[in-house]
């Protein structure tokens, strides 16, 4: 599974790479391929070069040689085109030929920028001998030409063709300039032939250049956000790891707030293994908690510093994002349909063995209360028999299930005073994650659309509603 299918489904990463500062398409295309990494020594190594990255960021003096570095990524060609005809054995024209060149002077200006800021591990190699074989004149500089040093059956036939004159031969003169031609592609074919030979170390640095970008986009965006490196916990299989994370922030809705001038209150949870529900009113911000933590896992296994304080994060095979109000146009399915189908493959996956992290937001909430209520359960009872950590969010209360639960803190009406305009109420919202003992669900919507100036005699309606309907659910279990 690579970065592009995962933006895919789990909302913030697409928006992320966006913010990263890279040079084009072609490092992106780099970022898009990277894949799910579920080994704990990979991401390590990866943290300690992304750790060293941001430390060179960080360290005062460094500025000049860090803008001289962002400066020559965006010089760097596209060459995979002429990569791919090396690597076939193909014949270099001379826009490729300069094309060569030109990269390995370009490697070895980043390789002294490298050595300038101590980060030469990443360094791309040094291609002196790719250099010297394009420049047999030793010019130094960067432009490429079929030398008449190349070949003196070349340098002749230029020679021979200079002195022809069009005008007086015709013949002659196309004659001389087809040997000029002839002896050119002898030259190219010998070039491109040993070329050939270097292709992987050319391909190599071609494919450094990238990451070395890759790595310094990383540690900007994790200072631009206060991103941390979390510590990794490998799968054991045993069912003890704990995921842990302090002061977590979506950073699409941090930016939100922020343009509004607002901040986004950090929200700090503990998962074990196993199956935890997440409750809370309307705006209470249930969905941001399930996406958030998606987002986090991800950023972890695509070895990106996450946005919180600390954290301890296991290793899943798979990440689930379950948002149950998406229609699937494509195959004519309802919301329920394309949800339960989705929950369906991942119990499915789930029973081959698969250590995964499973969030669910409101699952069968488009159905009927009474069916949603056991669908609910059911979904439960599953993740509770096969261990899954999972965080499920549901408005149903009075379930039928032992099971741990968190819930929202939510609206702190008492702070409120008058009426409240509409883009204020989010003032008011304690999005913190307490332990819920009690199977009801909080009831804010009635107090909050009051605070927001909604008809009186219509909320009084509602309230006589829900006292009625709570005494005969009093009655029934009587």
């Amino acid at each position: 599974m690579t970065f592009s299918r995962f933006a895919d489904k789990i909302d913030g990463l697409h928006y992320l790479a966006e913010k990263m500062e890279l040079s084009g398409s072609r490092v992106r295309r780099y970022l898009m391929k990277t894949p799910f990494c579920t080994k704990a020594e990979v991401l390590e190594s990866h943290f300690d070069i992304l750790q060293k990255a941001f430390d060179i960021l960080e360290t005062p003096g460094t500025g000049p040689v860090v803008m001289q570095l962002k400066h020559l990524f965006t010089t760097v060609h596209d060459i995979s085109g002429t990569l791919e005809d090396l690597k076939q054995h193909r014949v270099l024209d001379e826009i490729a030929l300069f094309e060569i060149k030109y990269f390995a002077s370009l490697c070895r200006d980043f390789r002294l920028l490298c050595e300038k800021l101590d980060f030469t591990s990443q360094a791309p190699d040094c291609l002196q001998p790719v250099f010297d074989l394009l420049d047999p004149d030793s010019t130094g500089t960067a432009g490429f030409y079929i030398y008449d040093s190349y070949s003196k059956s070349l340098a002749y036939a230029r020679k021979k063709a200079a002195a022809t004159d069009p005008d007086k031969d015709l013949a002659l003169w196309g004659r001389a300039t087809d040997r000029v031609l002839q002896e050119e592609l002898l030259v190219r074919k010998e070039l491109s032939a040993k070329l050939s030979r270097m292709y992987d170390v050319l391909q190599s640095n071609f494919d450094r250049l990238a990451y070395l970008e890759l790595w310094f986009a990383k540690a900007e965006l994790a200072g631009k956000y206060g991103m941390v490196r979390p510590v990794i916990v490998p799968a054991t299989g045993t069912g003890t790891e704990v995921f842990s994370v302090d002061g977590m922030v979506n950073p699409v809705i941090a930016d939100i707030l922020a343009a509004d001038g607002m901040t986004f209150q950090p929200v700090s949870l503990m998962l074990q293994q196993g199956p935890c529900l997440l409750t809370g009113a309307n705006m209470s911000g249930k969905t941001v908690v399930l996406k958030t933590l998606a987002l986090v896992q991800a950023l972890t296994q695509f070895s990106f510093f996450i946005p919180a304080r600390k954290a301890v994060i296991p290793l899943v095979k798979d990440v689930f994002l379950v948002i149950g109000d998406k229609q699937d146009h494509y195959r004519g399915l309802s919301s329920y349909a394309a949800e339960m189908l989705e929950l369906d493959k991942i119990m499915g996956i789930v029973k081959e063995g698969a250590d995964v992290l499973v969030l669910a937001d409101e699952p069968a909430r488009t159905t009927n209360p009474a069916e949603g209520a056991a669908i609910l359960c059911a979904l439960i009872a599953f993740l509770q028999q096969y261990n899954v950590r999972s965080l499920v969010s549901t408005h149903y209360g009075e379930l039928d299930v032992s099971v741990r639960k968190l819930r929202v803190a939510g609206f702190e009406g008492g702070k409120a005073t008058g009426r409240l305009d509409p883009a204020s109420v989010s003032k008011y919202m304690n999005y913190s994650l307490i332990e819920d003992k009690d199977d009801a669900v909080p009831k804010e919507a009635l107090l909050i659309a009051q605070l927001l100036g909604v008809d009186a005699s219509f909320i009084q309606m509602a309230q006589n509603f829900l006292k009625k309907n709570g005494n005969e659910r009093i009655q029934t279990g009587a």
